[in-house]
């Protein structure tokens, strides 16, 4: 997700476009902001405020991401909303986020979350499994642990559906920078020619 920030933020840099950021959590609440600026500077600002949110340092209040990007954003912008998209109610935000498109170009970059959740095969019948973002653990069979991949997977497909039927575009990246920044062009490319 990093990655997928500092990319934008510098496509957004060479073209001498504002670029900011609305951190959100697991209940899809703003954390942290910073308002749309011009500069290097103020990108690397970007990506250190994500990196102190996901660390937890941060001590702002919650409150609706949408109504935080609403604040932010004072004319229509192109909006990249960059997450795994794991969370429970995905098909509120979603719905959310749809009527944001109405007025800005929202987008949905995906960080494909697989890669996370394929652990090794392991021995133990019972598994301790902390979630870092929320602070949670709960304790999974060797069965669950193993499927927690496949479920990751199929939950982000299901995310890229929802997003299609309440028309958002989805990109899906992954780990691979050169496949990032390919699927990024891509992407790009297809929508300019959309857009004509």
């Amino acid at each position: 997700i990093a990655r997928a920030v500092a990319a934008a933020g510098l496509s957004a840099t060479f073209f001498q476009d504002r670029f900011g950021v609305v951190i959100f959590n697991d209940r899809f609440e703003q954390v942290a902001a910073a308002r749309p600026r011009i500069g290097r500077s103020h990108l690397l600002y970007c990506i250190d405020l994500y990196r102190q949110s996901v660390l937890g340092k941060d001590d702002a209040t919650e409150r609706d991401v949408i109504m935080g990007i609403e604040s932010q954003v004072r004319k229509s912008s192109l909006i990249p909303v960059i997450s795994d998209f794991l969370f429970p109610d995905a098909e509120h935000i979603l719905g959310e986020l749809s009527k944001l498109n109405a007025v800005h170009d929202v987008f949905l970059l995906m960080a494909d979350a697989r890669f996370a959740y394929d652990v090794p095969r392991v021995s133990d019948g019972w598994i301790d499994v902390f979630d870092i973002e929320s602070g949670r653990t709960r304790v999974l069979s060797r069965r669950e642990v193993g499927r927690l991949a496949d479920r990751a997977n199929t939950w982000q497909d299901e995310v890229a559906r929802m997003a299609k039927d309440v028309d958002l575009d989805v990109v899906r990246v992954g780990l691979d920078r050169w496949e990032m920044e390919t699927a990024l062009v891509e992407f790009a490319a297809e929508r300019r020619l959309r857009k004509m």
